[in-house]
Parts: C-alpha cells; structure tokens; sequence
C-alpha cells in the first residue's frame, strides 16, 4: 500500500485515486486553494481507511469509488468523524449518480470530466 503524505502544516486533505495523473490535478489544485495543506495521496478506498486513521482532523476526502464501497469500508464514518466533507469519484460513483437512487445522491461526485474551477468550488464548500 503506497501512502504519500506532503509536507506541512495546515489543514488535511485525502485523494485516494488509482490514477496518477488525476490525482495528481486533484492534488496540485488543493494545493493551489491551500499552499500549506497537508495532502495525504493514496491509490485506493481501501488504503484510504487506514490513511484517515492517523489523521484526527480532516477537511476533504476526494474518493475514487462508489457509495457502496465507501460504506462498506466505514470510510464515511471515519471522514465525517474528523469533520471531514467527502466527495466520490469515477465509474462507480458515476453509475450511482446517474441510477438517481437515494444511495448515489449522499455525496458529491465529481463527474468527469472535471475541470480545476469544479475541484475549487469543492475546496471552498467544504471550507465554508
């Protein structure tokens, strides 16, 4: 399991993304937004629960996955309990917004494609 952790020391920002390249713009956008962030990278939902753990505060997760998994990991719980916003990503996260049921529509979800403004209109919500 890979967890990058960047140097620091404000606010807590996690992006679980299997993509380097799109995580990698999701990252160089917070830190745009927050220049002294602490961004915590990891490839996957499953690595981005025990990436929270060491973490007692957090601002947003950014999650490659759908709501399902994201419940079935506790990984909501954990971000919400360090008073953190949580916003899903990717396939899954897509095909649930798009199923318009209940389950798909608990968390924002950043549909692709996705622009740097759309990541920043994130940043400043969760910061409001």
């Amino acid at each position: 399991m890979r967890i990058e952790v960047s140097s620091g020391d404000g606010d807590v920002y996690l992006v679980a993304v299997q993509d380097f390249v799109v995580a990698q713009d999701i990252v160089d956008t917070v830190r745009d937004a927050a220049p002294g962030a602490v961004i915590v990278t990891v490839p996957d939902c499953a690595a981005a629960a025990a990436a929270v753990a060491g973490h007692s505060r957090l601002v947003l997760a950014f999650v490659e996955a759908g709501p399902g998994r994201v419940a079935q990991l506790q990984l909501d719980r954990e971000v919400v309990g360090r008073g953190g916003r949580l916003v899903l990503l990717g396939d899954a996260a897509e095909e649930a917004w798009d199923s318009g049921a209940a389950t798909g529509r608990v968390w924002p979800v950043l549909i692709r494609p996705f622009s740097s403004p759309a990541v920043m209109a994130l940043l400043k919500a969760a910061r409001a």
